[in-house]
């Protein structure tokens, strides 16, 4: 179970205070079965969007609320990245992923950084699997 105590939070971040004096909105707050509270800003979900046409908001709350598998990010021990599975055997990709990528915030709550299609899951520490 993820609850945010596995990965190291620091204090809680004031994100919300940047981005609502900015004029970004809030688009909404996936709550994940394991009770992380995950906001999805307008302005993250362009970035995904722009560089990753793949990117739909049903796709990034899927891979949030039915993982198959959450990593810690080996690059920083604020990020958590989301894989869902999509595809089990494409003839061309095999497996394919798609991976929603979360910033910590603080106990209980992060902040979606991007998303985007994977044809493999990175390594890191797991910090949970769908059994």
């Amino acid at each position: 179970m993820i609850k945010g105590k596995n990965i190291d939070h620091g204090k809680d971040i004031d994100y919300n205070d940047d981005k609502v004096g900015a004029g970004f909105q809030l688009i909404e707050v996936v709550t994940t079965d394991q009770d992380l509270k995950i906001e999805i800003w307008d302005v993250d979900f362009q970035h995904a969007l722009e560089g990753h046409p793949e990117v739909t908001i049903e796709r990034i709350r899927n891979a949030l609320k039915n993982p198959v598998q959450v990593v810690q990010s080996k690059k920083s021990n604020r990020v958590c990245l989301f894989y869902s599975l999509e595809i089990e055997n494409d003839p061309e990709f095999g497996k394919v992923y798609f991976c929603v990528v979360v910033g910590v915030l603080g106990t209980g709550k992060g902040k979606m950084e991007t998303a985007y299609e994977a044809n493999y899951m990175k390594n890191g520490t797991i910090l949970f699997i769908k059994k």
